[in-house]
């Protein structure tokens, strides 16, 4: 069911896909960056940890069109 606004009450399927896939990933980063940086690769622990940063932190963005 909708409310007036028509924002669905549930999320979708993909919503939900996509929640899971970015929080696995930054799990992931975190993972690795520990496991490099107990290695003593510290350079490649700080660029995983940034790229899952970026991946992980992302910002989501809503656009409603209006007609």
């Amino acid at each position: 069911m909708t409310s007036i606004d028509r924002t669905p009450a549930e999320p979708s399927t993909h919503t939900r896909v996509l929640g899971w896939l970015t929080a696995a990933t930054g799990l992931l980063s975190v993972i690795a960056a520990v496991i490099l940086a107990l290695t003593g690769h510290a350079e490649a622990a700080a660029a995983v940890g940034v790229s899952g940063g970026a991946v992980a932190g992302g910002t989501q963005v809503t656009v409603n069109i209006r007609r």
